[in-house]
């Protein structure tokens, strides 16, 4: 039997969503939370949802990897936390 097709698009992921989106487990996922590098769910009762477009728009402020030259630094400025 093969599977249904889905054809609401989906606007809300849970924590294990949001690690398979972005291949992490689901520890790194609340790490990410906490140093700011990931927006905080949204809560409804006991259920915890990250809006897919928060996730994007704190991915797209991410620093560029720009460790392409052996033995420099990326810039080392890890201020930056996600809006």
């Amino acid at each position: 039997m093969t599977a249904a097709v889905r054809t609401v698009p989906r606007i809300g992921l849970n924590r294990d969503e949001v690690a398979l989106a972005l291949g992490v487990s689901v520890n790194t996922v609340d790490q990410m939370v906490e140093e700011g590098y990931l927006p905080k769910p949204k809560r409804w009762h006991t259920r915890k949802v990250w809006q897919v477009s928060a996730i994007e728009a704190a991915l797209s402020e991410w620093p560029e990897d720009g460790a392409g030259r052996r033995g420099q630094d990326a810039g080392g400025d890890d201020d930056w936390v996600a809006s």
